[in-house]
């Protein structure tokens, strides 16, 4: 079995400038539940283990367009390690295929190991841990482009394509808005029964935790919003 360790302290230098909830806390997070999900579904843990450490390695928000598509990181993480070659080649198309805006465009991974790892990362986009990361990516646009964290007068763009999802400026792109634009389509998205099973838990904190916002904050109209939202995506709150 693969020593994970040197391959953590690697990812830890690599993501510890991070503020926007892609750093190592969310990797390790990750690679928990890829584990478990790979037990669960019989699927290789060496592959498993890698895609998971490593998927956000290159990610288009933290290294730009150019190491998303060539994955020098990873690369170069995993030749270091002493990865076999031909594990390695696995590594990387799982990467290659994760991520939302990639599932924008249709593509999605295609193994067992790959379904399994999209579905951990999906998973910590979602519940307690999910909406802790989307207030800390809100906080980072916000500093970064000025954007703000929620305004009830900018309403959800909700069937983006992958390059305006990307676009790294958009006006509408906030803490609430992400929900609707990404979290709360995730359950919808799973690859594996136990993650399908685990999404049910988490999808329905988010949703308490949106109708409790909007009522603290009397804004009825946003609640129904996200009545209808549910209803429209077969998803309808008890």
């Amino acid at each position: 079995m693969t020593d994970w360790e040197p391959i953590k302290e690697e990812v830890k230098k690599l993501l510890a400038a991070d503020r926007s909830g892609h750093g190592f806390e969310h990797v390790n997070r990750v690679f928990r539940l890829a584990m478990q999900l790979a037990a669960e579904e019989k699927a290789d843990a060496e592959t498993v283990g890698l895609a998971a450490l490593l998927h956000d390695c290159d990610d288009y928000k933290l290294f730009g367009k150019e190491a998303a598509e060539k994955l020098p990181n990873a690369r170069r993480i995993m030749a270091e390690c002493g990865i076999a070659p031909e594990v390695r080649e696995r590594v990387l198309d799982i990467i290659s295929r994760m991520g939302y805006s990639k599932s924008l465009k249709g593509i999605r991974p295609s193994s067992p190991e790959g379904r399994v790892v999209s579905d951990a990362d999906m998973l910590d986009a979602m519940g307690a841990s999910g909406i802790i990361r989307c207030l800390q990516y809100a906080f980072a646009r916000c500093n970064r482009y000025g954007t703000p964290v929620f305004d009830p007068a900018i309403w959800p763009q909700t069937e983006q394509k992958a390059e305006e999802y990307q676009r790294p400026n958009r006006k509408n792109d906030n803490f609430i808005n992400h929900f609707f634009e990404k979290l709360l389509k995730l359950k919808n998205m799973m690859m594996t029964d136990t993650a399908r099973r685990e999404a049910e838990t988490r999808h329905k904190l988010m949703t308490d935790f949106l109708y409790h916002f909007f009522r603290e904050e009397n804004l009825p109209d946003w609640a129904e919003y996200l009545r209808n939202f549910e209803k429209k995506s077969g998803r309808t709150k008890n």
